[in-house]
């Protein structure tokens, strides 16, 4: 047996594999303390961000979402699901969400929310007036988590910048081919990263939320593709056709919205 700077060694744990731990430690230790203008850079680069986005009054995109929950047994479950998002500002979205516990289809036409779930053929209509910020509003005052919904605000950059302790630009990065901006922001909560694509088109490309007080700290990660806005947007019709068979029911009888099977624990708040 060797000793390396008063680390005993062995053929089981290699000097090359100690010098890659080492190294990721003073990789992380660096990125822990960034400098205050790396981190008004941050908050530039959201900014922009969100300017982009309020400036869009038509918008249309794919995306994959997963949403991760940890067992009692403290095992770590992934659910993945995937869907498409039209918006017209200030009044109307429609998104669907196909995954394994749902096949949602979700439309507001600026008077009325309508929640089709395909696999259950059912449905919940809530009549109300209102722009897609009373909508989140409601949403979530009615317990409906839509972690996502974030990004689709009227002000993207005050929503997500509230209660923000500490914002860092991480580095460059590539999502899906794509050049983009690695930010990194912490809250008391939770933590939130966001890659932002480099150059004039600044729209986010991947999301990703960290419930840091909860068991084994979960995270919910939104990727964003085929970013279209403005005249390249598809006609997309706000009304959802249902069929005749599908039966009304409360916003509460249509299970897995939040995407998780009604079993699936979130963990326990430490």
């Amino acid at each position: 047996m060797t000793r390396t700077k008063g680390i005993a060694m062995s053929s089981t744990f290699p000097l090359p594999r100690l010098k890659r731990i080492l190294l990721y430690a003073s990789l992380a230790a660096s990125l822990a303390a960034p400098t205050s203008a790396r981190a008004d850079d941050a908050k530039a680069l959201l900014k922009t961000m969100s300017d982009f986005l309020t400036a869009q009054k038509t918008i249309s995109f794919t995306y994959q979402s997963s949403l991760e929950a940890v067992t009692p047994a403290f095992e770590k479950l992934q659910f993945v699901s995937s869907g498409t998002a039209n918006l017209t500002r200030p009044d109307k979205l429609r998104v669907t969400r196909t995954g394994g516990f749902a096949d949602l289809d979700v439309s507001f036409d600026g008077s009325s929310l309508t929640v089709h779930g395909k696999n259950l053929d059912a449905y919940a209509k809530i009549d109300g007036k209102g722009s897609l910020d009373d909508l989140i509003d409601r949403l979530m005052t009615a317990g409906v988590e839509a972690p996502g919904a974030d990004l689709l605000s009227s002000n993207v950059y005050d929503v997500l910048m509230s209660d923000v302790t500490e914002a860092k630009h991480i580095s460059s990065a590539f999502v899906d081919g794509v050049e983009c901006e690695y930010l990194a922001f912490r809250t008391p909560e939770i933590d939130w990263q966001i890659w932002i694509q480099s150059g004039p088109q600044p729209i986010p490309r991947r999301y990703v939320i960290t419930s840091k007080h909860v068991v084994q700290a979960p995270q919910y990660t939104i990727q964003i593709s085929d970013f279209k806005s403005g005249a390249d947007v598809a006609a997309v019709s706000y009304t959802i056709e249902l069929p005749a068979s599908a039966k009304t029911v409360d916003l509460s009888e249509l299970q897995s919205l939040d995407e998780l099977p009604e079993a699936a624990s979130t963990g326990e708040v430490k």
